[in-house]
């Protein structure tokens, strides 16, 4: 689960460790269950990750392409303003309703 959100923010376990204040043998060990996680850690995580703690948690095993990119895109949405999502959700719509009058031509 940490690899997963940590592959999403787009860090190395390098990066990480650094953000977190640890060496990076240690998040490699935690992303294989080769060492426990304690709740401090688990705070340092998520507040380095940029998520919330209950996020670090997802129990998906494996993650479709679609439920990849959907994470991918949550994260990303996470960060901006809501005048921003605000601007993306209009553009998106737009796109998506052009994109479907031209297949509908097709």
């Amino acid at each position: 689960m940490i690899a997963r959100q940590r592959r999403a923010a787009g860090l190395t376990q390098a990066e990480l460790a650094e953000k977190v204040g640890v060496q990076p043998e240690t998040i490699s060990r935690l992303e294989t269950g080769k060492r426990t996680v304690s709740l401090g850690m688990m705070a340092l995580l998520s507040q380095s990750l940029g998520l919330e703690l209950h996020e670090l948690f997802r129990l998906h095993a494996t993650d479709s392409p679609k439920d990849q990119a959907l994470g991918n895109l949550l994260w990303f949405g996470s960060r901006l303003s809501v005048t921003e999502i605000e601007l993306i959700l209009d553009v998106s719509a737009a796109v998506l309703t052009h994109t479907r009058r031209a297949e509908g031509r097709q």
